[in-house]
């Protein structure tokens, strides 16, 4: 999609600020509908269209506009102004947009248009920034709110009254820039009878180019409700009329004309009796700004036919008439606290008779490559040790003593340590223990035999079947463990990555803090003591020149290079695998200090105008690192540069817009700006993976400024949740790439939570996940529960830190494997991803929410606890597929 932005400096009214307008044979366009959309938690059904006083405050109130156009329709548009009355506060600057779906003014609320039969905004389920805001294909522009006698004038750009008078757009949405909640700016509504906002409108009696028909019309069947119409776009025109067999498709569905463009229409949110499986018939008129109606053309194609998936029958182990006593095995993602009641729902025979063990006999699956994992639950009145032995013996099998954290009045196991040669058993209590087999990759197909032995006497029999299938060394969709600052000993650093690698995971230390935009400041912290024994020299690292061409890198690729290229995990059990995501340095105060340079501007491209050095210093330090990572061969690692820091205009040691999680118009449009740079210093780099990272929890706002940017999102789990149909649009239209990030479950629900997770996830186009904070430095969880620490730095009573791992660490692999899995068979049956979605929800009922403790908490996804066992149905309906 590509916007109106008509941005000289960001801004087009900056050209007429303070002075008096002349306006000529202008129009007066009265406010017909108006209304405060409220966006604030708990108040997202509130109605404010009958109040004198709206509100435009920051993302928690845009103020929804209409007005009776008919004076102007079949004119020429040739300027517009919108003029509104102050009630209180002041308003300094807006971003204007189209509103792409009809409303009714007493009835709309942030959740709804107010549409009888349409539950949200144009389709179901969609709120109102889904369908503003340069969203949903609508128009926008940033304008400046010039307070005059009390009232605000706002130039609006024509093609956006032109939107409302061709049809395509239902009214103007007015977004405030800035973000501060301490205060209530409003403007006075049509109810205020003597101060109703309007429009100022210029028009010309002549009419448009006469508009051209679109051509080489076609159809592309999607699934069962959903299709899409690709079309070349003629060389004069403005909007589309669609219809889907006489049906008009909703205008939040249909871009603008790009003149001799190939555009995509999807065809969807239509009636049931329209889409029946069938010949159907789709209509494209193009209309110009004065309304005037091309030849209709037409194509007619089947669609809306859901081609069935194969749903193979899926049933437990019969269960075992005598199970062995005092022993159970469940798989690694369930739980029992110390006492033995289950965490989450669980049947009530599932310790002896579950998708792995049926009581006498442990069956395990696998594929070539996987590490296939259970958990032993014993009791017993003495010390014991356990061992796991396979056929072939050569096979790795590693064992862990799952240690028991309080939380929530009970014992559960999270922490795993190395299994001791003894552990001592109580007849009352559980002691967990967790065995990762690692199944080779060059693994024949077939049955494998094995026991695991208790000193006791107790034997269970194991039998692993080795499918013909091999996983892929690389993950597929990365889970990156997000944490902050880096350890003191770069063996500690590879230590740490060992532990993800035998996971399936990476580990992804942020090295620079909120802090460093003060000149003078430290701009990163990468002083880990080297494997010399000396420290890598920060300082140096650091010190870069205003203008500087190079940096100093030698630190950086003794300690780091091992990692990028993989040769550090030579011997593991993938082999060489490059880092697949790596923080780089680069933020607003690295290489230069931004701070230093900066001019008080909200608008960072012209927050440094006067001091270009700063922007080229960027670009070249940019420029070397790639050439540096294109020398030492790290062409397969997954660099970042990622703005982590959030700060404000005024705080003078951090920076001045809120980059990660950005809230206001100017932190978006930083983004946009710091992009464009790192375009510039990556433009040679074509070998090297350098993606501009941007961890965004409101996506429905960036207002345009991101538009077309094929980056690497990482994205909210609440915002994936209530705008998913942006974000995946925003991924087929632009080759945007999406994670998404939130937190692990608490140690006291179930750990299936992540898989439930990562495939909700994964069925809708994201390819990885990250939870936000993985590493616990303290210790201290390995004594009480904690949600966060995944790997958990210990120091031994030597002084020597070893990490130990949560038990939901094995969760994550548990839940990459299924994703490879399911990539399999949807490579294999030649799926679409409709269908793969129908593979998945015939066995798994995602149903879940995100819960936020509040606004800025990144939020924990949370599914229906009775579905969560059915993923071994799922797994287990993929290999029959596979075999």
């Amino acid at each position: 999609m590509r916007l109106l932005m008509l941005r000289f400096a960001c801004v087009v009214i900056l050209l007429f600020a303070g002075s008096a307008r002349v306006w000529a044979d202008s129009v007066r366009l009265p406010v017909i509908q108006d209304n405060s959309i409220v966006m604030v938690d708990r108040e997202w059904s509130v109605n404010a269209g009958s109040s004198s006083r709206i509100r435009i405050k920051g993302n928690q109130h845009i103020v929804a506009l209409n007005f009776d156009l008919a004076a102007v329709k079949g004119k020429t548009i040739t300027r517009a102004e919108l003029v509104c009355y102050r009630a209180a506060e002041t308003i300094s600057a807006v971003t204007l947009s189209t509103i792409a779906a009809p409303w009714q003014e007493m009835t709309s609320t942030g959740l709804t248009a107010g549409i009888e039969g349409i539950n949200g905004w144009g389709y179901p389920g969609a709120r109102f920034p889904a369908v503003s805001g340069g969203n949903a294909f609508t128009l926008v522009q940033q304008s400046e709110f010039e307070l005059r006698d009390g009232q605000y004038h706002c130039e609006v750009p024509v093609d956006l009254i032109h939107a409302m008078t061709t049809g395509a757009a239902f009214g103007l949405a007015l977004h405030e820039h800035e973000t501060d909640y301490g205060r209530n700016p409003t403007i006075f509504s049509r109810e205020q009878s003597s101060k109703q906002p309007y429009l100022l409108v210029e028009t010309e009696d002549h009419s448009d180019d006469a508009p051209l028909p679109a051509t080489e019309l076609q159809l592309v069947p999607v699934d069962g409700a959903s299709a899409q119409l690709t079309l070349k776009a003629p060389q004069r025109g403005f909007a589309y009329n669609v219809l889907v067999d006489g049906h008009p498709l909703g205008r939040h569905n249909i871009p603008l004309v790009h003149p001799g463009e190939r555009q995509t229409i999807p065809l969807r949110d239509l009636p049931d009796n329209v889409t029946k499986p069938g010949l159907h018939s789709v209509e494209v008129i193009t209309v110009n700004r004065t309304g005037q109606q091309s030849q209709p053309v037409q194509v007619k194609g089947k669609l809306f036919s859901a081609a069935p998936v194969r749903l193979p029958q899926v049933r437990l182990l019969p269960a075992a008439r005598a199970p062995v006593s005092g022993l159970s095995v469940i798989p690694v993602t369930d739980k029992y606290d110390r006492n033995g009641r289950a965490v989450g729902d669980l049947p009530p025979d599932y310790r002896i008779h579950n998708s792995l063990f049926d009581g006498q006999r442990i069956h395990l699956t696998a594929a070539a490559g996987e590490v296939v994992g259970f958990q032993v639950l014993l009791r017993g009145d003495k010390e014991v040790s356990v061992r796991c032995q396979l056929d072939p013996p050569e096979w790795r099998v590693d064992l862990f003593q799952a240690k028991y954290v309080p939380t929530q009045g009970r014992q559960i196991p999270d922490p795993l340590v190395p299994l001791p040669k003894t552990i001592p058993l109580d007849r009352e209590q559980d002691q967990a223990v967790f065995v990762d087999c690692y199944v080779p990759f060059e693994a024949t197909a077939g049955d494998y035999t094995g026991k695991l032995a208790v000193s006791d006497g107790r034997e269970v029999p194991l039998k692993l079947t080795v499918l013909p299938v091999r996983l892929p060394r690389k993950a597929s969709f990365l889970c990156e463990m997000n944490g902050y600052g880096l350890p003191d000993h770069v063996d500690d650093y590879y230590a740490l990555q060992q532990v993800a690698y035998d996971h399936r995971v990476h580990a992804n230390i942020l090295h620079y803090s909120h802090h460093t935009a003060a000149p003078g400041a430290r701009k990163s912290n990468l002083d880990m003591r080297l494997r010399s024994g000396r420290r890598m020299n920060n300082r140096r690292y650091d010190a870069i020149e205003p203008g500087a061409k190079q940096a100093y890198w030698d630190d950086f690729a003794e300690a780091f290079g091992p990692y990028l290229d993989g040769s550090c995990f030579e011997d593991g059990h993938r082999g060489r695998i490059p880092a697949p995501g790596f923080y780089l340095t680069f933020h607003e105060s690295w290489p230069l200090n931004c701070r230093a340079y900066f001019n008080g501007d909200p608008d960072a491209y012209r927050a440094f105008k006067d001091t270009p050095v700063y922007a080229e210093t960027y670009v070249n330090v940019l420029e070397d690192f790639a050439r540096l990572a294109k020398s030492r061969g790290w062409t397969e690692a997954g660099f970042q540069v990622y703005f982590n820091n959030k700060g404000s205009l005024n705080e003078k040691t951090k920076a001045p817009w809120i980059l990660d999680e950005p809230s206001a118009f100017w932190d978006y449009r930083a983004l946009q700006y710091y992009g464009e740079l790192t375009d510039r210093g990556r433009r040679n780099a074509d070998e090297i993976q350098i993606d501009y990272r941007i961890d965004i929890s409101r996506p429905e706002y960036t207002r345009g400024e991101l538009e077309g940017r094929g980056d690497l999102w990482v994205v909210s789990a609440s915002a994936f949740q209530n705008y998913r149909r942006l974000v995946t649009d925003r991924m087929q239209r632009d080759g945007l790439r999406v994670w998404v990030y939130g937190t692990s479950n608490p140690v006291h629900e179930s750990n299936r939570q992540l898989q439930a997770w990562a495939v909700d996830a994964w069925r809708y186009g994201a390819t990885g996940l990250v939870p936000w904070q993985t590493v616990d430095k303290s210790g201290q969880a390995l004594r009480k529960a904690d949600q966060l620490g995944l790997f958990i730095f210990y120091q031994t009573p030597e002084g020597k830190t070893v990490i130990r791992h949560s038990a939901r660490l094995k969760a994550y692999r548990e839940a990459e494997q299924l994703i490879e899995y399911l990539t399999l068979v949807q490579q294999r049956q030649g799926w679409t991803a409709s269908q793969m979605r129908a593979f998945i929800e015939h066995y798994v009922t995602l149903t879940g929410s995100v819960r936020k403790q509040n606004d800025d908490d990144a939020g924990t996804a949370e599914y229906d606890r009775r579905a969560l066992l059915n993923f071994d149905r799922l797994r287990q309906a993929a290999i029959e597929l596979l075999r």
